[in-house]
């Protein structure tokens, strides 16, 4: 894979791609998404991931916004982009990947996808074009992460262009990833999570950098992780809550017939996890199970155990490596502990400073050298962070501020929860409303009513959901990330009365 990589680079270097030149990749998790994101870096230039599951628009704005030169696309994805780039008005060459078989079955997706279009160069052709690889350029891996784009759950997703590392600050970030991840010449790691996003890529690609040996799921399935772990020994992988949550729903049965004790690292971020499936979790995977907080524009911020969570349930960590968190009031004033504010934090003594493209600065705010991504949250005496949920999901019914997190960890102690989305819809009487979408766990029953009473005694009258659907399923991305604006937007009032 290194030698093909260093193919395509030496491919990408004959058009002219170097430090400051874009490519998008736009590939389902395999083995070719890693191989153009080593080439790409082995020339300086920036890979830009896309969403594979976005829309022609959704990729247009990407695609407008980071201009590339061009783009890597598996056939199933190609007509997207050849829209997106007419919407956009991009110049972009595209390139073909072919769909295996293989991954085709394991995804789910049409045998007939194997067939490329004909209508663009192919990836195995270009890196057949050049039989030699690339040798090493000077600097090109610090170039290449230059720009990383957030995940865009609650708006349109931002270019974050960082300032470039130097040598020291390179390998400080190297070191610390791959030691609180648990990476090692001889891991196993298993790729559970879609490669476009931030924290699975980076996983994967130092993994490979090191020499471990990856296992890439097409997709996440609960009982082809298990049996992975067993087969391959994995030591290492990277989850989110939901796929934490998912795992539990297995029949108890079903879960004793694998063997997860070669785990030493099964790391989990990108959203709360409920303390309900954090302490099942714990007692199944033991001390093997840790969790990080951080964001795209400063990096992993805060660290923590099972061990160290089993004494401050519900917290995900303290600053690690020089970072720091406080937690505001609107105007910046330090909030004491127990007391919700608005997150703001400071990235690792190694990390870089950086600016969103198009805007020459680092954004500002009212609490200087830090910066809020709109989480909202408490720090307890001993500076350990708890998180409430996003300050644009808080609900404000009758002038009181209602934090779904909170509803959030409460419903999914109720038995037979596998999910939940918690969230504000209008209210003509008191301004919102809390609305609650329920996914049971399989064979379970679950009525709006059971959950009602179920809250009774667990949380205030006025924090209880007003409107409750079960349903089969909630909008979360590969990554586990929620969109919960397409949930209320399901209640917000068309120009002609009726539902949106």
């Amino acid at each position: 894979m290194h030698v093909r990589a260093g193919r395509l680079a030496a491919a990408l270097a004959a058009t002219g791609a170097e430090r400051g030149v874009r490519v998008a990749v736009l590939l389902r998790n395999d083995i070719e998404f890693l191989e153009v994101s080593l080439a790409v870096a082995a020339v300086g230039a920036n890979p830009v991931p896309i969403n594979t599951g976005w829309q022609a628009p959704e990729v247009a704005h990407v695609l407008a916004d980071s201009r590339p030169r061009m783009i890597v696309v598996h056939t199933e994805f190609v007509g997207i982009v050849e829209r997106a780039l007419d919407i956009a008005g991009g110049t972009a060459e595209l390139v073909e990947a072919a769909m295996p078989p293989e991954l085709l079955a394991e995804a789910g997706l049409d045998a007939a996808l194997a067939r490329p279009t004909g209508r663009h160069r192919l990836l195995a052709d270009l890196i057949a074009a050049h039989p030699e690889p690339l040798g090493p350029v000077e600097g090109a891996i610090a170039d290449s992460m230059g720009l990383i784009y957030t995940s865009g759950t609650t708006g349109r997703p931002k270019g974050v262009v960082r300032e470039r590392l130097t040598a020291e600050q390179l390998l400080a970030v190297a070191g610390a990833t791959a030691t609180r991840m648990g990476l090692t010449p001889h891991a196993e790691v298993l790729v559970a999570g879609p490669l476009y996003h931030t924290s699975p890529n980076v996983v994967a690609v130092l993994a490979l950098r090191i020499g471990a040996s990856i296992t890439i799921m097409p997709r996440f399935d609960p009982r082809r992780f298990l049996e992975h772990v067993q087969r391959d020994r994995i030591t290492q992988a990277k989850v989110v809550p939901t796929m934490l949550s998912r795992l539990l729903s297995l029949p108890a049965a079903v879960r004793a017939d694998y063997d997860v004790s070669s785990l030493t690292h099964l790391i989990h971020s990108s959203a709360p996890c409920p303390p309900a499936v954090k302490r099942a979790a714990i007692a199944w995977f033991g001390t093997a199970l840790r969790e990080f907080y951080g964001c795209t524009e400063a990096g992993t911020i805060t660290w923590i155990g099972a061990d160290e969570w089993l004494d401050h349930p519900g917290s995900v960590g303290r600053p690690a490596d020089g970072s720091a968190v406080l937690v505001a009031a609107a105007d910046g004033r330090p909030l004491p502990p127990g007391e919700i504010g608005d997150v703001y934090v400071r990235g690792a003594d190694y990390w870089p400073g950086f600016h969103y493209l198009g805007r020459a600065e680092a954004p500002a705010g009212p609490v200087p050298g830090l910066l809020s991504v709109g989480d909202t949250g408490y720090l307890d005496e001993s500076g350990y962070l708890y998180l409430t949920g996003r300050s644009a999901e808080i609900v404000i019914r009758g002038g009181v501020n209602i934090y779904p997190a909170e509803i959030e960890h409460a419903v999914m102690a109720i038995p037979g929860v596998e999910d939940v989305a918690v969230f504000g819809i209008p209210d003509g009487d008191l301004g919102e409303a809390v609305a609650a979408h329920i996914v049971p766990r399989p064979g379970a029953t679950l009525t709006a009513e059971a959950v009602t009473a179920a809250l009774h005694g667990e949380l205030a009258k006025f924090k209880h959901p007003t409107t409750i659907r079960i349903t089969d399923g909630l909008p979360r991305d590969d990554a586990g990330k929620l969109r919960k604006h397409l949930l209320r937007a399901e209640y917000v009032p068309a120009p002609d009365g009726t539902a949106g």
